[in-house]
């Protein structure tokens, strides 16, 4: 074996300016290849010198101090620094996120570290600073990676994937159901690093710890078992603060619609009614029908109430609201249709192929359709399967919203001709909207025109 002397020999500021030659080729090839990077090669080296010159000193003074008190301010400062790290990533910055951020990280790494330094090495390891602060300090930089990942998935989420959101809450999921399967790919995307380096450390990577023990001299075996303790506390820490990150997301930055369960405030219509809601583009028709069904309980619905010569009334009605644009989860287009039964309202329910076969066969539409990549499907046929999806859970009142604006003239009389069969078929009742006055005066029992936050009959 060779002798650690050789990594506790002087190592001054000569052999740091030879090293540094190192940096000086990465600028080279930079400039040669043309990837602008030099100037962020020559920062991020300064960087790290200036920084681990000025912990060298710290350290020198820290590592002796050995006490609870030196330990604990270490480990806060290495904490904001590591939140501070996460938020740097993001595009959209607050002192809230800040906050989540080092939640996060405080309520994963320091109780799972505290319960592991004491359990594995007793009380001794939370006073010995030489000890402690090299320990947690693996456990958080490792943490602060998945955390980070969490947040950029999650801020994603809000920005790309609300229509995701909005269709399975409008097929009767929560707010947690309507999430999950965006939540599980999050997550998985945040533990894929900690994985990967699971699978192949001490194959084609020696761990840090590990290479650090070695070097100072301990025997590889007792430093490979030390290795297997970090790496799987490094696990369970990231997974406990990923799952944080995304629980205060869920409750403290999504719309306020998104964790409203139960809305009080629905309309109320004639059992039968048509009602055909028509006006200028951007003037909030379809924000009036999802705060309707209690999607996006947005304040256009007291507007509209104070100005309007509608009547309202609360009730418990059971409704769907359909987006114009369909959304489908990759698979099939049965994958589709049977993924909300997973939800908790549809539970008691069973799917009913028959009835999705009537449904097709009177949109036009044959078997084979099921059995197709619901991430092909065209707009017009998108907007009949979206209609089925509904129409499978069997709703008192469908608000659908321009529920034929990719439909041929065809289809739409095949649409208009089913949805006249659902409502005589019992207590139902529809709105939809439209920018067709032919439709809306060929297939409507009335007209509602809203614009400038008054709606109105026509």
């Amino acid at each position: 074996m060779i002798s650690s002397s050789l990594y506790t020999q002087s190592f001054g500021n000569t052999q740091i300016a030879f090293a540094s030659i190192i940096v000086i080729i990465a600028m080279g090839l930079s400039k040669f290849l043309k990837l602008d990077l030099e100037k962020d090669f020559f920062i991020a080296s300064l960087r790290t010198t200036v920084q681990l010159i000025a912990v060298g000193y710290i350290l020198r003074w820290i590592l002796q101090a050995d006490t609870y008190w030196v330990n604990f301010l270490v480990l806060l400062v290495m904490t904001l620094v590591a939140a501070q790290a996460v938020t740097s990533r993001l595009k959209q910055k607050s002192f809230k996120i800040f906050a989540a951020a080092l939640l996060s990280l405080m309520g994963s790494t320091w109780p799972l570290g505290f319960l592991a330094l004491y359990f594995f090495f007793h009380s001794e390891a939370l006073r010995q600073t030489s000890f402690f602060i090299p320990f947690m300090g693996v456990v958080v930089g490792n943490a602060l990676s998945s955390i980070s990942l969490s947040f950029l998935g999650l801020q994603r989420l809000r920005a790309e994937n609300i229509l995701e959101v909005e269709t399975f809450k409008a097929l009767g999921a929560n707010s947690l159901e309507a999430c999950q399967r965006l939540y599980r790919d999050i997550l998985r995307n945040a533990l894929t690093p900690n994985l990967n380096g699971m699978t192949v450390v001490g194959i084609v990577s020696l761990p840090g710890v590990m290479a650090g023990q070695v070097i100072g001299g301990v025997d590889p075996l007792t430093a490979a078992r030390f290795q297997i303790l970090v790496m799987f506390l490094i696990l369970l820490t990231a997974m406990v603060g990923s799952l944080i990150a995304m629980g205060l997301s869920h409750f403290f930055f999504m719309p306020p619609w998104f964790t409203d369960e139960n809305s009080n405030w629905s309309f109320k219509i004639p059992p039968g009614a048509k009602w055909a809601l028509m006006g200028p583009s951007g003037t909030g028709k379809s924000r009036l029908l999802k705060s309707m069904t209690g999607i996006d309980l947005s304040s256009i619905r007291d507007d509209v109430k104070k100005s309007s010569n509608v009547s309202f009334e609360k009730t418990a009605r059971r409704v769907c609201y359909v987006h114009q644009k369909s959304h489908f989860i990759p698979g099939t287009v049965e994958d589709n249709l049977l993924y909300p039964y997973q939800f908790k309202a549809h539970r008691s329910d069973r799917y009913n192929r028959e009835f999705v076969l009537n449904l097709l066969n009177q949109l036009g539409l044959s078997e084979e359709t099921l059995r197709k990549n619901a991430m092909t499907l065209s707009g017009g046929e998108g907007q009949l399967i979206h209609l089925i999806r509904a129409l499978q859970f069997h709703p008192r009142g469908l608000f659908l919203d321009e529920p034929t604006s990719s439909l041929d003239s065809q289809r739409t009389a095949l649409f208009e001709q089913l949805l006249d069969m659902w409502l005589a078929q019992g207590d139902h009742n529809l709105i939809f909207i439209t920018h067709n006055k032919e439709q809306a005066v060929r297939f409507a029992s009335q007209v509602l025109h809203l614009e400038n936050g008054s709606l109105r009959y026509v």
